[in-house]
């Protein structure tokens, strides 16, 4: 995913992460999306300031499969897949329904997602607006 503007602005004082030494494209048999692995394959992710409002980290794509895992994700969010966050709040992509949410690590609950996109790039927008 090459940066545009807007996306340079939301991580201008992010950390980046070195790029991966190996690229993956499921967890736990659920694909991962092509606009997150295009911005994976560039930074792995990293932690740090994103946007105006908003912090957060992205898990390297070598934690993603034990970070899952240890969340218990496959019985806790069926069909999704977290790739983030920060605190009790995870970032988390449906394949099924191919979108990204925010969830709350403590709720179950689907009804309780928020910040629901379409894209990784609205995603980030969205959460910075939504803590303005």
């Amino acid at each position: 995913m090459t940066m545009n503007d807007t996306m340079k602005l939301m991580f201008r004082e992010f950390v980046f992460n070195e790029k991966p030494e190996k690229m993956i494209a499921d967890v736990n048999g659920l694909a991962l999306p092509e606009d997150y692995l295009a911005f994976m394959q560039e930074h792995d992710g990293g932690e740090g300031p994103l946007g105006e409002n908003n912090y957060g980290r992205f898990f390297k794509l070598e934690e993603l499969k034990e970070i899952n895992d240890e969340y218990d994700v496959s019985n806790s969010w069926p069909g999704h897949i977290v790739i983030g966050g920060i605190d009790d709040t995870l970032w988390a992509y449906d394949p099924g329904k191919g979108i990204y949410c925010q969830i709350d690590s403590c709720n179950t609950d689907e009804d309780t997602y928020y910040t629901i996109s379409g894209s990784l790039e609205e995603f980030l927008i969205r959460m910075d607006e939504e803590l303005a």
